[in-house]
């Protein structure tokens, strides 16, 4: 498939997606923003792909918003998204309506998602971050919200996901002060999971993911990650019982065998996924 705006290529069970504006440091457009859900769709759908990571060209991640569009939207444009940026990933987590929207999509994919935030994450930016399921930075990588500061308000369900994140008094002091934030006091805040050099970010990405691609059932992680974002609102009693029902499931499945066979022969895993 031919991207304008980002790059997509595939190795070692990892599928790599670079938002490629490095000139505007990835400031996101409507068609960026539907390439990406295309190709999360493409990864998704590619048994070859056991995990993705995102992660932008150049100097960001992505800065926010392009200025043209927010200029346009401020003198009354309306632009035509020319790529669907909404609905359920084809195949992926039934999760409820809600996670189908703008960017929350993410959280369908059905494989690990790991954001290799490699510079500025401003705004969408940080919304397209925190959609993510593991996020790896720049020490020196700038984060902020925003809004605020542009008339505007936590948008893309960012006043659901942060407050689950990193409580809502930080939360709020984020979204009110829309100050930025760089990479170690955002992993002080649990904003990110890990930091490191710039230089290092996509390559610890990568590495990480191929070690789940490698070493880990597709099927335990797809059903993990659906056990944990319903947990996000179910009571205690229902995580329990959907748990229960994915154990008895697990333990007669291909890769339940192949696990304990794998560890008892002392040698690594060939998953299938089934």
């Amino acid at each position: 498939m031919d991207y304008e705006q980002i790059l997509y290529e595939v190795s070692g069970g990892v599928a790599t997606i670079t938002m490629n504006r490095p000139d505007r440091m990835n400031a996101m457009t409507l068609q960026m923003g539907g390439e990406i859900r295309q190709a999360m769709q493409v990864a998704s759908d590619d048994a070859a792909v056991r995990a993705i990571v995102l992660t932008g060209a150049g100097r960001g991640f992505c800065a926010g918003a392009d200025a043209a569009r927010l200029s346009s939207t401020a003198s009354g444009g309306k632009e035509q998204e020319p790529l669907p940026n909404h609905g359920a990933i084809r195949g992926g987590l039934a999760l409820p309506e809600g996670f189908h929207a703008k960017y929350a999509y993410l959280t369908t994919v059905p494989k690990p998602l790991i954001a290799a935030m490699n510079g500025a994450a401003v705004g969408v930016g940080l919304v397209l971050a925190l959609f993510c399921d593991v996020r790896i930075a720049a020490a020196e990588a700038k984060m902020g919200t925003a809004f605020a500061k542009r008339g505007m308000v936590a948008e893309y369900g960012l006043a659901w996901l942060l407050p689950r994140l990193i409580g809502p008094s930080r939360s709020l002091d984020l979204l009110y002060s829309a100050r930025i934030v760089q990479g170690d006091e955002a992993q002080r805040m649990g904003l990110v999971d890990r930091t490191v050099p710039a230089a290092d970010v996509l390559q610890t990405a990568q590495d990480y993911a191929r070690d789940i691609a490698t070493n880990v059932s597709p099927r335990s992680t797809r059903i993990m990650k659906d056990l944990v974002l319903r947990a996000m609102e179910q009571s205690m009693d229902a995580a329990q019982d959907q748990a229960a029902d994915e154990l008895a499931a697990a333990l007669k499945s291909e890769d339940f065998r192949e696990g304990i066979a794998a560890w008892q022969d002392k040698r690594a895993p060939a998953f299938t996924g089934r």
